[in-house]
This record gives C-alpha cells, sequence and structure tokens, in this order.
C-alpha cells in the first residue's frame, strides 16, 4: 500500500472525488477497508457508496485539516476521530464544522457485536451452529469480565494523559497481561494491578501524590455518575479485540491476521454501537 502525506490527501480525495459519493477522513492509515465497509452500510440505504477514505495519519492531523476546511462547500465530507481518553476526562468535542467525534474509544470498538463475532466463528468452524458457537465462544461474558478488571487500568491511563506524563499507555500490549498467552480468558487482575502499581511509582517522579489523587477523582466520579457501556472506555484496537481474536483462535481455529479479522466485522457488526456516526454520515451526506 502506498502511503501518502496527510497535505495530499484532499488532493487524493479531489482526484478520487468520482468513486466515492462522500469524502471520510480517518486518523489511522492501516485497514482502511475496515472502514470503507463500515460506511458503505451506512450509506446503502441512500443508494450511495465510497471505496475510499483517506487516512491523515493521527487525530491532530485530522482536526487540524478539519479546521482548514470549515468553508461551506458542494462536496460532502465528514472527518472522524477516536474518541479516545476523552470520555474519561470529560473533554468536549472540538466545535468544528465536518467532524465527528466517536462516542467509543476507538473505531475499533465499532466492531465489537456478538452477532458479529459468532458469525465469523461459524464460518472458520463451518459444522458448529451459530447457537453452540455463540455458547463455546462466551464472548459477552469475555468482554464484559475484561472490561471489569480492566476499568481500574484505563483510569490511571486517563490520569497519565491528564498530567501529561511520559508513560507508555495504550500502546503497553494487553498480552503481557495474561497468565497463558493464547487464552483470553486469563487476563489477570493481579497482572492489572501489578502494572497500575507500576504506572503509580513512576508517576510519583514527574507528579505528586495529591496531584495525582485530585486528577483521578473527578474521572472515577464520571464513571459512576455516566450509566453508559463500560466497554466504551477501554481500547478496541489493543485490547478488546486482541482478546476477542485469541478465543476466536482458540475455541474456531480461526486463522488470519487482526486487519482481515476488522474489515470481516465491519461486514456484520450491529451499526447501533454508535448510532451518531449513522446520522454523521447522512447529515454531511445531505450537505448539513
Amino acid at each position: 500500500m502506498i502511503a501518502y502525506s496527510p497535505d495530499a490527501e484532499p488532493a487524493r480525495a479531489y482526484l478520487l472525488r468520482a468513486y466515492n459519493d462522500i469524502d471520510i477522513f480517518v486518523e489511522d492509515c492501516a485497514c482502511q477497508n475496515m472502514y470503507v465497509r463500515l460506511i458503505n452500510r451506512m450509506l446503502e440505504p441512500m443508494g450511495k457508496r465510497i471505496n475510499n477514505v483517506f487516512p491523515l495519519q493521527s487525530r491532530k492531523n485530522v482536526i487540524e485539516q478539519c479546521r482548514a476546511d470549515q468553508a461551506r462547500g458542494q462536496r460532502p465530507k465528514l472527518y472522524i476521530i477516536d474518541a479516545d481518553q476523552d470520555l474519561l476526562l470529560g473533554e468536549p468535542k472540538p466545535r468544528l464544522k465536518h467532524l465527528y467525534r466517536l462516542s467509543v474509544y476507538c473505531a475499533e470498538n465499532l466492531l465489537l457485536s456478538e452477532h458479529a463475532i459468532v458469525t465469523i466463528a461459524t464460518e472458520s468452524a463451518s459444522s458448529t451452529s451459530w447457537a453452540d458457537m455463540a455458547i463455546a465462544l462466551s464472548i459477552r461474558s469475555l468482554l464484559q469480565g475484561s472490561v471489569e478488571i480492566l476499568m481500574i487500568l484505563f483510569v490511571a491511563y486517563a490520569v497519565v494523559r491528564k498530567c501529561n506524563l511520559t508513560i507508555e499507555t495504550v500502546k503497553f500490549p494487553v498480552q503481557r497481561l495474561l497468565v497463558q498467552q493464547h487464552d483470553a480468558q486469563s487476563l489477570s487482575r493481579s497482572l492489572i494491578l501489578g502494572r497500575v502499581r507500576s504506572i503509580l511509582r513512576t508517576a510519583r517522579a514527574q507528579v505528586s501524590r495529591s496531584r495525582y489523587r485530585k486528577l483521578r477523582r473527578p474521572i472515577v466520579s464520571r464513571l459512576i455518575a455516566k450509566p453508559r457501556d463500560r466497554s466504551d472506555y477501554i481500547s478496541g484496537k489493543t485490547y478488546l479485540l486482541p482478546l476477542v481474536q485469541l478465543q476466536l483462535r482458540r475455541v474456531a481455529g480461526l486463522q488470519g491476521t487482526s486487519d482481515s479479522l476488522k474489515v470481516r466485522l465491519a461486514k456484520h457488526c450491529e451499526l447501533t454501537i454508535d448510532p451518531g456516526l449513522q446520522r454523521a454520515v447522512l447529515r454531511a451526506l445531505k450537505g448539513r
């Protein structure tokens, strides 16, 4: 795949306008067909479609390009950013036309559909019924249990971001928090607590204990006050989806890369995980 600079993507969108009824700008360079499949399913009722999305390589780049593209034009367009830790931190969405911030941590969270995951598993284990596969995978139980014990870690990650600390957060692989490397169900509460303690030790070299606690308090209060699916706060890309993939390999013998799994899930997942995204796409298509 040829990588284009962020500055070149608007020109590329112009050149490919005949193949896309709306220009969609995203953060990630990888797995662009995941977005294409998702967006096309949203556009289908309108008889419209896209063949490309245009990756700008970072959240910052998407926001900056959108800010430079505020004039009303005839061309439908939408700039999409992940929520990341904004949800836990209570950060407002940038007030920009043509910009949509997901209501979940990242685009991969849009794929966390039990229906889609079980359906793909039955394509791999083709003699197992959907109902039997759903029981064997126990995806809902796996994700709910994982989210419950990962929440404390993502609260710590949110404080790290709020303090602008130089500590690795979501890039720390979830596999290092498993007792058994290839078993998603072995996600360990004790290893997660050990990771949190390690973050705290490192943080104390950069920020006082009282400041850390002061910044942590409203995050925890927000979690308690807002009744929403807590998986929205956890990275689907680096934590939840890798666990799903391990479960699919172990139970259904699924082969393939994480990117191929994302593209397949995008074909089957519910579009109601973030209903605001489809509304934003259709509004942009109508020039609103």
